[in-house]
């Protein structure tokens, strides 16, 4: 009698903890975008000057979600037109609003003047996407700063950014210094070559030609954020992200999408954005969506094929998301490498920083 009742209430323990775990499973399916972020990461994304702010644009035009958007700059005019969550007007006692005029020291002069009110922007985020323009005077001087003041604040610090076109000799000194004490306060940063453009997109009008670099970034911002909020067939969680970019050093984006596997993969090692050697790269985060026919197979050839082209890589992170209602058989690749050497900075990589060959550009 006794063993009966022992093992009817072991059995309506567990029923009540099956309940109990049917109950919190059901809670998160119905979870809305908001739900989510308060149990997901919190992210944050900083456009620093003209060239960032255009991207945060560009980003609440393609619609980003879970995330809080930051603009800031030294152009009054410039900052008014931009959308974003939070804007923030710098060193205006100093240039009056009407921005740099090229200077980084006048930009880290403003962001160094207001340092507390930068700092309390970024407090409890836990990752803090920035975007700038290298060369110039706002990007360029903003953001080392605003890097230096979210790793302090604690959250894995990943920089998106372009470099200047080959025919403005001044600016691309002060973009490569600019980026090696960027990379100093970064857990990864990313480098786009706006030359790229010239190649891709020759005939495009001006404003739809950096439009394509923006959208680069607003889609990579987009697509990583989607995907560590969002469940997958082979997860990316958040841990996972974080010890990919705390590999360090330059970083570099991998986007592809076809029908075709050997395609897939070929398209998504040849960056098309910036010259490198992914041979040496030291890490690589790798997702993969497609539809409902997207074979295991498949995806496996892909994250092979990829995997064999890093032999140095020792910390790979893999994920995969099936789309149900996708019949197209379109497979995409979206992931970032880290620790890669990019020829267009005429630089070295060596333990996470650039030694750049130009004269040192100073700021302070």
């Amino acid at each position: 009698m006794h063993r009966a009742s022992t093992m009817k209430q072991r059995k309506l323990g567990r029923e009540k903890t099956m309940t109990f775990a049917r109950l919190v499973e059901a809670a998160l399916e119905n979870a809305g975008p908001s739900a989510m972020a308060e149990i997901g990461p919190k992210i944050a994304v900083i456009g620093c000057g003209g060239g960032g702010c255009n991207s945060i644009n560009r980003m609440r035009a393609l619609g980003l979600t879970g995330v809080e958007t930051f603009a800031i700059n030294t152009d009054k005019y410039h900052l008014s037109s931009v959308s974003a969550d939070k804007k923030l007007l710098i060193g205006e006692h100093i240039t009056k609003g009407f921005g740099t005029g090229g200077d980084p020291f006048v930009g880290e002069k403003c962001a160094r003047d207001s340092y507390d009110e930068i700092s309390k922007m970024l407090r409890n985020f836990d990752l803090i996407f920035l975007t700038a323009g290298m060369g110039g005077g706002s990007g360029t001087g903003i953001a080392p700063i605003v890097a230096e003041l979210s790793k302090k604040s604690g959250a894995l610090t990943v920089a998106l950014v372009t470099t200047p076109f080959s025919y403005e000799r001044g600016r691309m000194p002060i973009a490569q210094q600019g980026i090696e004490r960027l990379n100093q306060s970064t857990h990864c940063t990313v480098v786009l070559d706006n030359n790229k453009l010239l190649r891709l997109a020759p005939k495009l009008p001006i404003d739809k030609a950096f439009g394509v670099m923006d959208h680069l970034i607003a889609d990579t911002v987009k697509g990583l954020s989607e995907t560590l909020f969002e469940t997958s067939m082979i997860n990316i969680d958040f841990s996972d992200f974080h010890n990919v970019m705390s590999t360090g050093g330059i970083g570099t984006m991998l986007l592809s999408e076809s029908e075709d596997v050997p395609e897939l993969i070929s398209e998504s090692l040849s960056n098309p954005f910036l010259d490198i050697d992914i041979s040496e790269a030291k890490g690589a985060l790798i997702h993969i969506t497609g539809g409902h026919n997207m074979s295991l197979k498949n995806a496996y050839t892909v994250f092979q094929g990829i995997i064999d082209k890093l032999p140095s890589a020792r910390n790979i992170k893999f994920g995969a998301k099936v789309i149900d209602d996708d019949a197209s058989g379109v497979m995409k690749v979206m992931g970032i490498v880290t620790g890669v050497k990019p020829d267009i900075l005429g630089a070295q990589a060596e333990s996470g920083a650039y030694i750049c060959r130009v004269k040192s550009v100073a700021f302070t």
